[in-house]
């Protein structure tokens, strides 16, 4: 079983987070997600989320963004997404969701939903 039902030294994390909230507009300030799948509702313009930072290689998060705002989501700090640079921003339409999954200790693949 991939990903965050044990992050952070075997405590029990939420496997789904509902009603998540953006905030801060750099990889520095924005929301750690915890859970496995994440639904951010809350969007403020220019607000976004980090992938979190405990993420290792072969596990998974999915993120779903469910506000009035596109979203950005960053890797945690020294990650890529795809062929991004290293700590930049993807951002995530309303109403779409991407399915990460780790497979070094330097990049993320991101497979975004229609």
């Amino acid at each position: 079983m991939a990903l965050l039902n044990v992050i952070g030294g075997g405590e029990q994390a939420a496997l789904v987070a509902t009603s998540v909230t953006a905030a801060g507009t750099t990889q520095a300030t924005a929301t750690e997600l915890t859970a496995a799948d994440s639904e951010v509702t809350t969007v403020a313009s220019g607000a976004g989320v980090v992938l979190n930072r405990l993420l290792t290689s072969g596990e998974e998060m999915t993120v779903f963004n469910a506000g009035l705002n596109g979203l950005k989501v960053y890797p945690p700090t020294g990650m890529k997404f795809n062929s991004l640079p290293a700590n930049a921003a993807m951002t995530l339409s309303v109403n779409t969701g991407v399915f990460f999954r780790c497979v070094s200790t330097s990049r993320i693949i991101g497979l975004l939903s229609a």
